[in-house]
This record gives C-alpha cells, sequence and structure tokens, in this order.
C-alpha cells in the first residue's frame, strides 16, 4: 500500500474520540469532531503567531474519502500482502494472481497518464468465504492514490437503500442523482450480484446499470457467488455483456472461478472454517 494509504490508516488509528465543547448557560451544547481545531482544520498558535494544519487533517480526509466511495472502514485493511494463501487451493491462488495483475495493469496505465476508459471489466465468481471481496477491495483501492476512486455498489445493501427514495417524495431527487453517479463512476465495484435477492425491480435497474457502462466502455469489477445462473437471475443480455467485457483485446480472460464442483465439500473454498474442519 503506498504511503499515502498508510499515513491516512496511521491518522485514523490514532485518533481519538472527539470531547464536547463546554456550552454556555442556556446555549446548546456543540460537539465537535476535533477539539483542537474545532473543525476549522486549522490551529492558530498566539504564542508565535503562526497557523498550522491540524493532525486531524489526514483523519477527516479519509473519511470523506471512504463516504464518497462508499467503502467500509475495514477495506483499507483489505491487501494482497494480507491474504493468507497459505495452504489454499490453488483455484483461490490462481484467484489471487488473477487480481493482482489486474491491479498491475490498471496502475501501470495510470501511471502512463491513461484514464480507465476501454480497460477489460474484471470478476470473481465464488463461494462465500473465498476471498471475493478482499481481493477485488486489493485490486481497486491503490488506485486512490492516482485520483482514481472506486464506487462501491453491494448488491443488497446499496440497493436497499437506493430504492429506499422511490417512495419518499420528499427525497425522489436522490434516485436520478445516484443512479447518474453509478452510470458514469470512474470505476464501478458490484459485490455479490444476485446475493439473496434477485427482485425485477434491481435486476432492470441493474440492466441499466450494465448496459449504459457497457456503451460507453467504462469498467466493472464484481463477484458474484453464481456463474452460469447469472444468466436465468439478470437474463442473458446483462450476464452476456459482464463476462464479455472480462476479455482483453488480446484475449486475456479477467474472469475467477472459484465455483465449487459438483459433490464438493461446501466448505472447501471457505477461509472462514479452514483449519476448524476435520
Amino acid at each position: 500500500m503506498s504511503d499515502i494509504m498508510e499515513r491516512l490508516q496511521v491518522a485514523r488509528a490514532n485518533a481519538t474520540a472527539a470531547p464536547r465543547k463546554p456550552s454556555e448557560e442556556g446555549s446548546p451544547v456543540a460537539v465537535y469532531e476535533c477539539s483542537k481545531c474545532r473543525d476549522d482544520g486549522i490551529v492558530f498558535d498566539p504564542d508565535r503567531s503562526v497557523a498550522y494544519r491540524c493532525e486531524c487533517f489526514d483523519r477527516k480526509k479519509l473519511k470523506r474519502m471512504l463516504k464518497s466511495t462508499n467503502m467500509s472502514e475495514d477495506a483499507m485493511h483489505k491487501t494482497f500482502d494480507n491474504f493468507n494463501l497459505d495452504g489454499v487451493d490453488p483455484r483461490i491462488a490462481s484467484a489471487y494472481e488473477l487480481a493482482r495483475e489486474y491491479s498491475d495493469g490498471l496502475i501501470a496505465r495510470l501511471k502512463s497518464g491513461k484514464d480507465l476508459k476501454g480497460v477489460p471489466w474484471f470478476g470473481l465468481l465464488g463461494t462465500s468465504g473465498c476471498g471475493k471481496t478482499h481481493l477485488i477491495t486489493a485490486a481497486v483501492a491503490p488506485l486512490i492514490q492516482y485520483g482514481v476512486y472506486p464506487l462501491f455498489f453491494n448488491w443488497v445493501q446499496s440497493f436497499t437503500e437506493w430504492f429506499a427514495h422511490y417512495n419518499d417524495p420528499e427525497g425522489a431527487y436522490k434516485v436520478e442523482e445516484i443512479r447518474q453517479r453509478i452510470y458514469n463512476c470512474e470505476l464501478l465495484v458490484v459485490d455479490d450480484i444476485c446475493k439473496e435477492s434477485q427482485k425485477d425491480t434491481w435486476i432492470k435497474e441493474f440492466y441499466g446499470i450494465v448496459d449504459y457502462r457497457y456503451r460507453k466502455q467504462l469498467p466493472i469489477v464484481y463477484t458474484s457467488e453464481y456463474y452460469a445462473e447469472l444468466i436465468g437471475f439478470l437474463s442473458k443480455a446483462t450476464a452476456g455483456r459482464l463476462f464479455e467485457r472480462t476479455r482483453s483485446p488480446k484475449g486475456k480472460l479477467y474472469l475467477g472461478n472459484l465455483i465449487l464442483r459438483e459433490g464438493e465439500d461446501p466448505l472447501a473454498l471457505d477461509y472462514r472454517f479452514r483449519g476448524l474442519m476435520a
């Protein structure tokens, strides 16, 4: 992980809960995230007549970044370096190498001054607990230091929150606002496609997302516990676009297959149970 990201993590780790600002009698109590600068971001030293950036700056920057990308706080800890490869199934090791190769390719492209338009899509398909989310997060998080902020979209959580605005007259404008953000972000990360629910309204909305980004050559990185079943859940058109775009112009397929074989132990690739079952 880059020095920038490491500094942000350190800032977050060293952060303390903000105390309350003492209130004057009869006035409401004000609460500051940072009592040192009172959320101004600047601290003034009257003895030396100088002002300097508050130590909370990096912590707040990280917080804003996480909010803008929909990344969870633990996402910053999902790196290639801490992905455990000891004794893993060859399929997981192969997915790891594929994710790392994909990530390196995106970084090299950004370093050369190009954007991500037209790059292959990347997908990891497989059973729960095989490390899909960890690997795609590790693949895209480093792009932040190059000015690309991946937008994370969790199938169940994000659709639920998005569709809550459909029936809210005062917040209806947010439906289109969210849609346009998903359509046009530089890199969209969709986690757990068709997890638990294949609601018709979600499927229809997702087709629009995939089709728009397909036509505009805007990349999608995604995971799902399904493979062939996605054709039935999503439609041939949507699933076909997801699969097709994972092939690079040179024929390299960025689609990792971690689907269990017929009759295979359901826990065979689940890291949560590794070492616990005889």
